[in-house]
């Protein structure tokens, strides 16, 4: 962190940032109704040797939106107070001016990622899971389906778990050295050295407890429970690889 402070480093996350890429056109085709998905958690069974099945359907809140808002939404790019070129990426209403549900090959805010304009070419890119993920989501109706238990929190080793969930929630901000505000979480020992210097602070940011909102993470919403659940048992049982 250079010996800056813990706080202040969290709070210039959202600090502005340089955002260049190609204009996005806007058309908004697809309605904003809400489809609610709950998926049961995979747990080590019931006792009769089965596990329960996840629902395949992609959740937006979960899946989708995390890496609207960290790789395009952040300050200064595609948020409400910057929207710059007039695209906004930070709910499921403004995503979907760029989408065609059931038609990702003619879905704007696809198709700019696939072909390397969005994220900006100096900034983190979404690995090829993340895009499958969208193409995926988006051939299945690009519905803005909200789940809450989404994961095993059996499971909560590093490369088990908690690197993809940091990879999709602050990859954008993060992924890349030095990382915005000098946070780097982008492999195992940046990721342990972090948290470990601030536990507290990261604690407080992903279970958006912080005394001053703008630290609460990641800014695209709360992350489910399982989700924070793996990421505390991580920490707890030392930060298991």
């Amino acid at each position: 962190m250079r010996n800056k402070p813990p706080y202040i480093a969290l709070f210039l996350i959202i600090v502005l940032s340089a955002c260049k890429h190609d204009i996005i056109n806007n058309s908004n085709t697809t309605s904003a109704d809400t489809t609610v998905v709950v998926a049961p958690p995979v747990s080590g069974g019931t006792g009769s040797g089965t596990t329960p099945a996840v629902s395949d359907t992609v959740c937006f809140n979960t899946d989708i939106l995390p890496l609207y808002v960290s790789y395009c939404g952040s300050s200064g790019c595609h948020d409400v107070n910057t929207h710059r070129e007039g695209v906004i990426t930070t709910d499921y209403a403004h995503i979907m001016n760029g989408i065609k549900a059931k038609s990702s090959s003619t879905s704007r805010y696809y198709t700019i990622i696939v072909g390397g304009s969005m994220p900006p070419r100096s900034s983190p890119q979404m690995t090829t899971d993340n895009i499958a993920m969208i193409k995926k989501w988006i051939d299945q109706g690009a519905l803005n389906t909200q789940c809450t238990n989404v994961c095993d929190t059996t499971v909560f080793t590093y490369a088990g778990a908690v690197k993809t969930i940091i990879a999709n929630n602050c990859g954008g901000c993060h992924g890349s050295s030095p990382g915005t505000a000098n946070v780097y979480l982008g492999d195992y020992a940046s990721t342990k050295a972090y948290i470990a210097a601030n536990t507290t602070l990261f604690s407080n940011a992903i279970n958006w407890t912080s005394t001053t909102a703008a630290m609460n993470m990641p800014q695209s919403g709360k992350m489910v429970a399982c989700k924070i659940t793996q990421i505390q048992k991580w920490i707890k049982a030392g930060y298991p690889q």
